[in-house]
């Protein structure tokens, strides 16, 4: 069975290999098509593109964009998007401005708390580059406060902690119009992670964002077990609407989750990109 990875981050944001090096390990793994979907930019697509063209592997352009609803932290997976359309990239240009304020401030309550961390620190990171909570979760690890990712996440950056900062984001709206209007499909990404606590408001807010116009939903995912695999896939049947999925891999940035299988049991069909591609005609 043809499989693909429609959920996959580069140096462009928080992931750790180079969009070129993401695109020849997905050659290397055998995917007969990967989504290059970097938080809130678009930097690394020319180059990964170009990649896949040399190659022979097939690029799908993505960004995964981070919007709010009712106070929740939420990622849409935009995919097929013309990322050359001025209006996206410009709102892409304010997103980066309102990020790279919130990390420093992030980084001055972190140091204010008596964590050694300072400004200096994300001066050590490539200029153009997107910094994200992992870059900041990174130097925490590094330092000792923290083992792993996911520790130093949510030890230091959530909502409740002594480091977190509320991001300024689009509304889900507005995030759902700009993809749509340079040709892309929308997708609710990872939906248990929105409220971890309520897996009922998780499938509500899912649902509303459904209603709102995006696309669809990840029905793959390698969080996702039995449970969360049946609600997403009940979601998609009830409403008629695509399904994607992918590993939301980023190198060495998570231990253990492989680009293409996840944790291991990860399989995303071709069929869904087939999907994809009839409704874009369609439309």
């Amino acid at each position: 069975m043809k499989t693909v990875d429609l959920h996959a981050h580069t140096t462009a944001s928080d992931g750790s290999l180079t969009p070129s090096e993401l695109i020849g390990y997905a050659k290397e793994k055998g995917l007969s098509a990967i989504a290059v979907t970097d938080h809130d930019t678009v930097a690394g697509l020319d180059e990964a593109v170009a990649e896949g063209q040399r190659l022979g592997i097939r690029v799908i352009p993505g960004v995964e964009l981070s919007t709010r609803v009712d106070g929740r932290d939420v990622h849409l997976v935009s995919l097929f998007i013309n990322w050359k359309n001025e209006e996206f990239l410009k709102k892409l240009a304010e997103m980066a401005v309102c990020r790279f304020e919130r990390n420093y401030k992030m980084v001055d309550k972190l140091e204010q708390a008596g964590i050694n961390i300072s400004r200096r620190d994300l001066e050590q990171f490539p200029k153009g580059q997107v910094l994200a909570r992992g870059h900041i979760a990174q130097i925490l690890i590094e330092r000792g406060y923290a083992s792993n990712l996911k520790e130093a996440l949510n030890k230091y950056t959530v909502k409740g902690t002594v480091g977190y900062v509320e991001k300024e984001v689009l509304s889900p709206e507005e995030c759902i119009r700009l993809v749509h209007d340079c040709g892309g499909l929308v997708f609710v990404a990872h939906l248990h992670q929105i409220d971890p606590k309520d897996p009922t408001h998780c499938v509500d807010i899912c649902r509303r964002l459904i209603e709102m116009g995006a696309d669809g939903l990840e029905t793959e995912y390698c969080e996702f077990d039995d449970q969360w695999h049946q609600v997403t896939e009940e979601i998609a049947m009830e409403y008629g609407c695509l399904r994607s999925g992918g590993s939301d891999f980023h190198g060495s940035m998570k231990k253990g989750l492989d680009l293409a299988v996840g944790y291991g049991e990860l399989c995303v069909p071709y069929s869904f990109v087939e999907a994809m591609e009839e409704k874009l005609v369609k439309n």
